[in-house]
């Protein structure tokens, strides 16, 4: 799952490292006599496995990074309170740690607050020169990882696009295909949500191929994918299955609705469809989930 979902492995990964470094502290403040620090310590621990635990076993990675960040920020600035100016390093690993977790915004809100706090409570520094000092090399942070997470963050939305798009229609691939059916046959069998499947086969397209080249027959998958698109709701998502052969996903819809639909596909390329004068048609297949199918089948 680490391999295959971003945020996922961001909240692990940063939540193994805070414990890592966390747990040795509180050890070693217990040793020392600061049972106080030391408990804070722990609780901070434990709230950050309770985030990452909750990220793999609810899948809701977007509420688990909120979490985390909350608990890395607060107890950072509980540190800061309790131990004065020594526990402001804690704040920069978090700083950092928040434009991983979250969204700009977010992250944003959370550092200011962060900042406007120790600024007010007066604790966490000796002397107003010690406060500017921090406050300008947390700012400086922030924005370097503001950075850094909003080019990632570009650069993962479009790997994911070359993953997961097929480059000459902007349909969706394989890959993506095979994730979108598994997630429609667990939500059937979760929710009973109806989904209809419809194999869609441009016909004699070799045809197209043989008499007026490779470079045209490009241009009818990708006028064919566009139509698909204009003419099917936000909610169905289209795939291109190979070659000339696409399929189609549409939650909601029985048998009786792939009927309706597949009758006014065939209709309506038939109609608008042309390659160098000459029609363009297509032959449909298509079946509803049943109780009994798997993704594959």
């Amino acid at each position: 799952r680490m391999r295959t979902d971003f945020q996922l492995a961001i909240i692990t990964s940063l939540g193994f490292c805070a414990v890592l470094g966390i747990v040795p502290f509180s050890i070693y403040r217990f040793l020392s006599g600061n049972t106080f620090a030391g408990i804070i310590d722990l609780i901070i621990s434990a709230g950050i496995v309770v985030a990452v635990v909750n990220a793999w076993r609810s899948g809701n990675v977007k509420r688990a990074g909120l979490l985390l960040a909350i608990v890395n920020t607060a107890g950072c600035l509980l540190s800061a309170s309790v131990l004065g100016p020594p526990g402001q390093y804690w704040m920069y690993p978090a700083l950092v740690g928040n434009f991983l977790l979250l969204g700009r915004n977010q992250a944003l809100l959370l550092t200011a607050s962060a900042l406007i706090f120790l600024t007010v409570q007066g604790k966490a520094y000796d002397s107003r020169l010690q406060l500017v000092m921090f406050l300008v090399s947390a700012s400086v942070t922030s924005m370097i990882a503001f950075v850094f997470a909003s080019r990632t963050e570009t650069q993962r939305q479009q790997l994911e696009a070359l993953a997961t798009l097929d480059p000459l229609t902007g349909t969706g691939n394989r890959r993506a295909m095979v994730r979108e059916l598994q997630l429609a046959v667990e939500s059937f069998k979760r929710e009973g949500s109806v989904f209809g499947l419809a194999m869609l086969d441009l016909d004699h397209f070799k045809q197209v191929n043989d008499k007026h080249g490779h470079e045209r027959g490009d241009g009818v998958l990708v006028d064919f994918a566009e139509l698909i698109r204009k003419n099917t709701r936000k909610v169905d998502r289209c795939f291109r299955f190979g070659g000339e052969e696409f399929v189609l996903l549409m939650p909601g819809t029985d048998a009786e609705g792939l009927r309706v639909i597949d009758s006014h596909l065939r209709e309506y390329i038939a109609n608008k469809m042309r390659c160098c004068g000459e029609q363009v048609t297509v032959s449909i297949g298509a079946a509803a989930l049943r109780k009994d199918e798997d993704w594959q089948s």
